[in-house]
């Protein structure tokens, strides 16, 4: 008996539910937005691909079925997301130093934006848990062996979201460059991305330790 290793008839519905998801405000999205006013299209772009990457890893452990290991073991997730969520923390308290430091050194950490977008990604592990339930809903006909066919509708949602990253950081980064030699409105957008990332932690931890 053949199998249906790849099945292509499912990816009209996938891509307007993956559209649908990534219009929804959420965590990588707001940010994106920090990001882009701390960092600049630049560094937009960088958390971008960073972001990806840590999905990329969720996308492959979901296709080899690791998820039942974090819905089977909840305690491991979480203690990844408190880890997270202390990251985000430390996040908000340098940005909102940076506020107070000369141009230059507000801007000087941008080649470490790739590693911030990864981590705050790998840092939840919950993601694995959303794909493990999402993904399999459009296997169609590739029930059998269905690993090519969660690769693929994973490397379709990467790169879906990769582009609504990189349009919601360059808009912010657009913001930032506009404003980037008033010292006043300089130190506003550094206080609002280190909100966000204080946010993001706060929320990160509650989902955390409910």
């Amino acid at each position: 008996m053949g199998y249906t290793w790849v099945d292509l008839s499912v990816l009209p519905a996938f891509i307007a539910a993956v559209a649908v998801f990534l219009l929804a405000p959420g965590p990588d999205m707001l940010f994106m937005v920090a990001t882009g006013l701390r960092d600049g299209r630049r560094g937009a772009t960088r958390a971008a691909f960073g972001i990806t990457a840590g999905v990329s890893v969720y996308v492959v452990l979901t296709a080899l079925g690791l998820g039942v290991f974090f819905e089977a073991v909840p305690g491991a997730g979480d203690v990844i997301q408190v880890g997270g969520a202390a990251y985000l923390a430390y996040l908000a308290w340098t940005t909102w130093k940076a506020g107070r430091s000369p141009l230059e050194a507000s801007t000087a950490d941008s080649a470490n934006v790739f590693r911030r977008g990864f981590m705050v990604n790998i840092a939840n592990p919950k993601i694995m848990l959303f794909f493990a339930a999402f993904l399999p809903q459009f296997l169609g006909d590739a029930t059998e062996k269905p690993v090519l066919q969660l690769l693929m509708l994973g490397l379709i949602l990467q790169l879906l979201g990769l582009l609504a990253d990189l349009a919601i950081g360059y808009a912010a980064g657009a913001v930032r460059d506009r404003v980037l030699r008033r010292t006043r409105a300089r130190k506003l957008l550094q206080r609002l991305s280190a909100g966000v990332y204080g946010v993001l932690a706060t929320v990160l931890l509650a989902d955390a330790v409910h």
